[in-house]
């Protein structure tokens, strides 16, 4: 096969496995054991202590829910386990008043209708008299070996004292300035204009707040777009801080309302904070004529005084989240990785058979996996390459460009028969998922044939050859058979 992208195939581990799963239930699994299991094995050690010379704990793991007792022995291999049948082991190195936790877990999934066994291990470390839950993530070592790939959730919820100063919020408030512009509806347009920016000191989230546009330009102030860097990024997770704001014209009152997260102080019991302010702005304001426009004039007001005002608040509302749970991927539906394992199929659109006055055909078709989350993925066009040496009928494909904005769901090489007697297509295709760990691609193979059963329109093209082509806005998927997938290094 001719690669032409992302060289994935070199040093490959030993283990190869092969999908033989059914399809998934129609039921929402995104927050199901499967999907948890794969975004984030992890475990969670509570109630850390010493009974005589020995360190006993309780330890969760966060994608089952299964829960023990754990009681170990200083030097010994493994701990006792309470409940035997989870699959856990554990051990324990103190080092003085540390404890070093090691944890290797094989569990067994069956939210997909069929089994899934699973392996992850981890490690973390804690003082011995350390009394909130402690996380340990896991990297999985089956069905595939990946290590997660977390979020790095909101703007300072780990800076230091973001709760503490949280507790008397306040805002500062600088680059504010209000526009005010007359008009008559006909021959000139009224205008407003309010804009700021807004800091939170209590994780340095900053925003800029301003209307949103209207159709007849008469902007409405009394509810204001507030935005930062949640918009620009995709590492934040699922609790993006939200703002709302207003401006009163007549009296100078700007009111705000913002959401933030706090888990500095114990990431175990991540808070929740809502908080509002108001404060009468002290601007001053300059009017002139309108050029242009001698009926008109426009208002513009500033702080005269350079530095920026502080508006204290008042907390709204104070929540504690689940542990951990800030930085965690946020649920989805099956993306690349899932898909693969538990229902891999092609979607294919745009198919053509191009054929020249010698007889020569050329092949072409758009394909993109058939996953239920392909984000702002659109299908790819595959060309005809280079037949393949020693395989009659059978054609290297030249993947075309895909922007490179997103994770890929395509082959990043394949070869394809298609016999237009039958229209049946065969493609044998190599791609690679990155979903839960980017640093760690999935290497997947399979086969599928399927049918090009849509109606042909054929006739001449510009250069003298014979094009015929499928409907533009069918799409058929076909079944992906015997996948295979592997763990690159």
């Amino acid at each position: 096969m001719v690669t032409t992208r992302l060289s994935l195939v070199a040093a490959l581990s030993a283990t190869t496995a092969l999908a033989q799963f059914g399809p998934p239930p129609t039921t929402n699994v995104g927050q199901g054991c499967t999907s948890k299991s794969i975004s984030v094995p992890s475990w969670i050690i509570q109630n850390l202590g010493k009974v005589e010379n020995d360190v006993k704990f309780n330890i969760t793991n966060r994608a089952t829910g299964y829960t023990s007792g754990v009681r170990c022995k200083q030097g010994a291999s493994d701990c006792l386990i309470a409940v035997a049948d989870g699959g856990l082991k554990a051990s324990i190195q103190l080092d003085g008043n540390k404890v070093q936790f090691a944890v290797n877990q094989t569990w067994t999934c069956n939210d997909r209708g069929t089994d899934l066994t699973f392996t992850a291990l981890g490690n973390n470390s804690a003082p011995l008299n350390w009394t909130s839950p402690l996380l340990i993530r896991g990297s999985l070592l089956a069905p595939v070996a990946i290590t997660p790939a977390y979020l790095e959730g909101p703007t300072g919820h780990k800076s230091p004292g973001c709760a503490a100063t949280s507790e008397k919020p306040s805002w500062k408030l600088s680059a504010i300035h209000f526009t005010d512009q007359t008009g008559d509806g006909t021959s000139s347009t009224p205008f407003q204009m309010f804009n700021l920016l807004l800091t939170n000191p209590a994780n340095g989230y900053e925003a800029s707040c301003m209307p949103g546009t209207s159709y007849d330009y008469g902007n409405d102030l009394s509810t204001l777009v507030c935005a930062g860097v949640e918009f620009q990024s995709s590492s934040i997770g699922g609790f993006p801080i939200t703002t709302t704001a207003s401006f009163d014209t007549k009296t100078f009152t700007f009111s705000v309302k913002q959401t933030w997260f706090c888990d500095d102080h114990d990431a175990s019991k991540p808070q929740n904070i809502t908080a509002s302010g108001t404060i009468k702005l002290p601007l001053e304001c300059e009017t002139n004529p309108v050029p242009d426009s001698p009926n008109d004039t426009k208002k513009s007001c500033i702080i005269p005084e350079e530095g920026d005002i502080t508006m204290p608040g008042t907390v709204d509302a104070l929540t504690i989240l689940a542990p951990f749970v800030i930085e965690d991927p946020i649920p989805q539906r099956d993306g690349c990785t899932l898909t693969s394992i538990f229902n891999p199929k092609w979607s294919f659109s745009q198919f053509s058979v191009t054929t020249t006055p010698a007889g020569k055909e050329d092949i072409f078709f758009n394909i993109i996996l058939a996953a239920e989350n392909r984000g702002f993925q659109f299908p790819i066009p595959i060309y005809t390459g280079e037949a393949v040496k020693g395989k009659e009928g059978w054609y290297n494909c030249v993947v075309g460009q895909d922007g490179e904005n997103a994770a890929p769901l395509w082959p990043y090489q394949c070869e394809f028969k298609y016999e237009n007697a039958t229209k049946n297509l065969e493609i044998r295709a190599d791609w690679a998922c990155v979903d839960f760990d980017p640093e760690h691609p999935i290497l997947f193979s399979g086969v599928s044939s399927t049918t090009v059963s849509s109606p042909f329109e054929c006739g001449p093209t510009y250069d003298g050859n014979n094009e015929c082509v499928i409907d533009g806005s069918i799409t058929w998927s076909a079944d992906i058979q015997n996948v295979t997938w592997n763990s690159s290094p």
